[in-house]
């Protein structure tokens, strides 16, 4: 068994290797695409995310070529020369994206399953239901595969429910989501769920504990172990999730009944802390990985500075040490940093806290309960609060927070 694994292997590749394909599209627009041929009537149609594709995909969809599934990976960025960047989804054209769909049916396929990841799950949920109102006879397509699918509009607020994009609650066609621990969605699996279940969808879930987000996308020799295996059987679990969504009934399709809104405009990381709109008198009480309990309420008439974090979030890394810089130059002021990990485990933590300098406490939330009481969605997220308690700014994203303009809004709060 293991040499004809073996075999399976190093045969894929010379077998179903992608061919480069243009497609040239009615609307003047050329999209470019790496088509891997199985010649079935099956097709999964891959679509990017907003950062493009990264090679690791490649010996997933050679093998489901080799296991007799058809795989066209669309190569839009390259085709519209748009940068990869989180608002790239919002100009690629869903019209463009039909109409390959439509030459797919022109090919033979019977049925079209759309497998992507983050904001690409917008563009793929835009498609099948603009098809599924052109074509209501049809049922061609069949379902979606998300990976961590970005659902959300625009960047929410700290602290506040986030709103989804109008497209997720129109979706009736069985989805099976893919959310790895380590990544921003895992801890949403059940807020994600019940919103696609608004439009009449079937939701599969499936967690994959301990690998990281963008598993997938990435090379092997970059993998960690749990990632590597996880990997390698992916293309199993996409015909898992193909066979899951054949058995479902479809319900009838919903039009949308308000358009999308527009995307948010973009800053991009300016030094200023955003005064506070969210609910108030949140509560956190969290074991320490010293494994004593914390609560915030035990810090009267202290400032307190609270981050979430992950040792897997690169941002979160890059802040860590200005926030130690931060506790020495006010270490003479009532004012405590309390970190909140999210979803590691004590031996994984033990090990970062080997490599990088962290002398902060550090808060465990395993189940991610801490997360959604305070409306974190991406990170690092990060709260300052007053003498009193009260929240009074917050700052998502990666902070020097030993620079003067933030040192001098934390004095403020003395």
């Amino acid at each position: 068994m293991k040499w004809f694994s073996l075999l399976l292997i190093l045969l894929v590749p010379l077998v179903h290797g992608g061919q480069s394909t243009e497609f040239e599209l009615t609307s003047g627009d050329t999209i470019s695409a790496d088509v891997y041929s199985a010649d079935t009537q099956v097709l999964f149609l891959y679509l990017p995310s907003e950062r493009g594709f990264g090679k690791g995909y490649v010996p997933t969809v050679q093998q489901l070529a080799f296991f007799g599934v058809d795989v066209w990976v669309l190569d839009l960025h390259s085709s519209y020369m748009v940068p990869k960047h989180r608002s790239s989804i919002n100009r690629f054209k869903v019209e463009d994206v039909l109409e390959i769909v439509s030459i797919a049916k022109r090919k033979g396929f019977e049925k079209i399953f759309f497998l992507t990841s983050g904001r690409g799950a917008q563009l793929a949920l835009k498609t099948a239901h603009q098809w599924q109102l052109k074509n209501p006879k049809s049922n061609l397509i069949k379902g979606h595969i998300f990976h961590s699918p970005y659902l959300i509009h625009g960047k929410p607020e700290l602290g506040a429910k986030a709103e989804y994009v109008d497209i997720s609650t129109v979706s009736n066609l069985p989805i099976y989501l893919l959310l790895p621990q380590f990544g921003t969605k895992y801890f949403r699996a059940d807020e994600i769920f019940e919103q696609l279940k608004i439009g009449g969808s079937s939701i599969f879930t499936h967690r994959l504990k301990g690998a990281h987000g963008g598993f997938h996308m990435r090379n092997e020799k970059d993998l960690k172990p749990m990632d590597l295996k996880v990997k390698k059987g992916l293309s199993d679990t996409y015909v898992l999730a193909m066979n899951l969504m054949n058995t479902v009934d479809i319900p009838k399709v919903m039009a949308l009944k308000k358009q999308t809104k527009n995307a948010q405009s973009l800053s991009f990381g300016e030094p200023i802390l955003k005064p506070y709109k969210g609910k108030s008198n949140i509560s956190l009480k969290l074991k320490s990985i010293d494994g004593q309990i914390l609560n915030i309420k035990d810090f009267d008439n202290q400032v307190i500075l609270i981050n979430f974090w992950a040792s897997w979030c690169k941002p979160c890394v890059t802040e860590i040490p200005s926030l130690v810089r931060l506790q020495t130059i006010l270490k003479d002021k009532p004012f405590k940093i309390l970190t909140v990990n999210v979803g590691e485990s004590k031996q994984e933590i033990d090990a970062f806290m080997k490599k990088v300098k962290f002398d902060l406490p550090i808060m465990l939330d395993h189940s991610g309960q801490a997360v959604r009481d305070w409306g974190v969605y991406a990170y690092p997220s990060n709260f300052l609060l007053d003498k009193n308690g009260n929240i009074r700014y917050t700052y998502r994203g990666a902070l020097e927070w030993d620079a003067r303009p933030i040192v001098k809004t934390i004095q403020s709060l003395f």
